[in-house]
């Protein structure tokens, strides 16, 4: 058995506090402590972050790590899925992130569309519809990605504006109005998009603006992040980690 959840039980993430700093503790962003306890004996742990490894402990009796965890423009995510797997020795470098809970090493990310209105955003405007190939090279105009039609005026209000950019520059008036959209997961992979403006009765308006795009998988993190040094006097803390592995 290459790996094992058996035995392995509360699971529990908190930040990593480095300092205290006006009485409560100062965290970090990027990094977290995960405990746990564990029957396993004689193996060691692996720790995986949304699916990707973060952490692999040094002995087989330790029951806590701290490790990364990805950090947005808004911070660290508020939902995180930590699994925490017992390998024999002989895999402690494995990586199983392909096996556990559906997240694998091909696991890619969104991709967000925005365009602006333009010159075909008159009076039979009613709405947008997003297309792309599958991957194929050629987008099908059949089914549209997006579950509901894009409004051209949100909550009923038509978008109206004075330019996008500069003094003099940019569209005006209600062809200067912008949406975007934003895909579901997506496979890694050259993709085609397609934007395609609609009247009430679903003819389209303009020829579909076309779109590539490249889809990259997710990097694993940093794995084994620590705690190296901190000095109480100067507060200064000094980390250590491992690079990922794809960076």
């Amino acid at each position: 058995m290459a790996y094992t959840t058996e035995g392995i039980t509360r699971v529990r993430l908190r930040p990593l506090a480095l300092d205290v700093v006006g009485g409560r503790p100062a965290t970090s962003a990027g990094a977290v402590e995960v405990t746990w306890q564990s029957t396993q004996s004689g193996r060691c742990h692996q720790v995986y972050v949304n699916g990707q490894r973060a952490g692999v402990t040094l002995k087989p009796e330790d029951r806590r790590l701290i490790v990364s965890v990805p950090v947005g423009q808004s911070g660290t995510p508020k939902s995180l899925l930590v699994e925490v797997v017992a390998v024999d020795a002989a895999d402690r470098r494995t990586d199983f992130g392909g096996e556990l809970s559906g997240f694998g090493s091909g696991i890619a990310t969104r991709v967000q569309l925005s365009w602006q209105a333009g010159p075909y955003l008159d009076d039979a405007l009613e709405s947008f519809d997003v297309f792309a190939d599958g991957r194929t090279g050629t987008v099908d105009y059949t089914s549209p990605l997006n579950e509901t039609p894009i409004p051209a005026a949100p909550g009923g209000m038509l978008p109206w504006g004075y330019g996008c950019g500069g003094y003099g520059t940019g569209g005006y008036g209600r062809s200067a109005a912008r949406y975007q959209w934003t895909s579901d997961v997506l496979e890694p992979g050259a993709w085609r998009f397609a934007v395609v403006a609609c009247d009430a009765a679903g003819n389209r308006l303009a020829t579909a603006a076309e779109i590539a795009v490249t889809v990259s998988p997710l990097p694993r993190p940093p794995h084994e992040f620590r705690l190296k040094a901190y000095d109480p006097v100067t507060r200064v803390a000094t980390l250590a980690w491992q690079p990922s592995p794809d960076v």
